[in-house]
């Protein structure tokens, strides 16, 4: 029996149209959870790179920090053995805004973050491990929004502006309960204020790569192809002016990439743009 060619077309053209749908949902479902885990990532970045520059500032300056606040304690827990072993107490999360005490990079802290040194700081091969448990707690965020931060970071040391920074079993819950965990290897390199003491006025480039999974429990990797950057002075410290990373989840199809800087001008904002082919959505880090 022949089969009518027109028949024919309309079977195709329905196939392929089938299919089109089918394609471009699984494309904006990919879009969806990537956005959620740039999301993420961008707030697990930020904050991590801050516990990185409380830790660095402590010790530059023999615990006579330059953006921790007044009222925070620093007790010594072993100041003779090898390491030297501190922790810093910025106090009680509060039960209203803003919870926490305001620091001098725009972030309010509260809890308490152990830090060990193996040798004097300044020395190539120093290793700093900074330690966020969960019961000494720990917190970092804008006042309102608070995260609680658990996590381990190594911090060596390998040239005179350079260190090597690995983050292990790293998790941030947000005021909802939502969990992120957040694990990576990166280079931070010091590329202006290595002549003073502190972390203030310093400016620094981060590359690396790692992986974590959102707050839908989605896992995904990252990259930065573009160096991060990020300036330690008023209004731009909680967060990057500059940077590429690209992110893709587990399961997708496709990635996407987090331009820190999407107006081109380094802006001191919150501000940051999900890119997915030619397409691109604004959003705030949280």
């Amino acid at each position: 029996m022949k089969i009518p060619v027109k028949f024919l077309v309309l079977s195709f053209a329905a196939s392929f149209l089938i299919f089109g749908t089918m394609s471009c949902s699984k494309v904006l479902q990919d879009n969806r959870d990537n956005i959620t885990s740039a999301e993420d990532y961008a707030s697990a970045e930020s904050e991590l790179a801050g516990v990185f520059d409380v830790s660095d500032d402590l010790n530059e300056t023999n615990q006579n920090s330059l953006i921790a606040p007044q009222g925070a304690i620093i007790k010594k827990i072993d100041s003779t053995g090898n390491p030297f072993v501190y922790e810093i107490d910025f106090g009680p999360l509060g039960t209203t805004a803003p919870q926490g005490t305001l620091c001098k990079d725009g972030k309010y802290r509260a809890g308490k973050l152990r830090i060990s040194v193996t040798r004097p700081y300044t020395q190539v091969g120093a290793v700093a491990i900074v330690t966020a448990g969960s019961t000494n707690s720990y917190y970092s965020g804008d006042g309102t929004n608070m995260f609680k931060i658990e996590a381990e970071v190594r911090i060596k040391r390998t040239a005179t502006s350079t260190f090597e920074i690995t983050t292990t079993n790293g998790k941030l819950t947000d005021t909802d309960g939502d969990e992120i965990t957040f694990s990576g290897n990166k280079t931070i390199e010091k590329i202006k204020g290595l002549a003073s003491q502190g972390i203030w006025g310093d400016e620094y480039q981060i590359t690396g790569s790692g992986s974590g999974i959102n707050r839908k429990g989605e896992a995904y990797t990252w990259n930065i192809n573009t160096p991060l950057i990020k300036r330690l002075e008023l209004g731009c410290a909680k967060t990057f002016v500059k940077g590429i990373i690209e992110l893709k989840n587990t399961d997708a199809s496709t990635s996407l990439k987090i331009d820190f800087d999407p107006y081109n001008n380094e802006a001191c904002d919150r501000t940051a743009k999900a890119i997915f082919g030619n397409r691109g959505v604004i959003f705030t880090i949280r």
